[in-house]
């Protein structure tokens, strides 16, 4: 998907677990080509609709995935001034 870097883009929410992930037009960028953001989201539609949470969901979000229990855990990932 794409929309111009100038656009107003609402918060986009996934609800998981009777909670909303929040992710705002910042988290969604993934590239600029001149005026144009390309947001990094995908869909898929296998008889019913679905979004794929990838890296742009997993910058914001911390994910545990716990194979043992069949589980996954989210919370928000903390900041480091120590990123590359």
């Amino acid at each position: 998907y794409t929309v111009s870097c100038e656009a107003k883009v609402p918060n986009l929410a996934f609800s998981l677990g009777g909670r909303d992930f929040d992710l705002s037009k910042e988290d969604l960028v993934v590239d600029r080509v001149g005026d144009i953001c390309v947001l990094g989201l995908e869909s898929i539609d296998i008889g019913m609709p679905m979004w794929i949470l990838g890296d742009v969901f997993m910058r914001k979000y911390y994910v545990q995935f716990d194979w043992g229990q069949r589980r996954l855990g989210f919370a928000l990932a903390s900041a480091s001034a120590n990123l590359v």
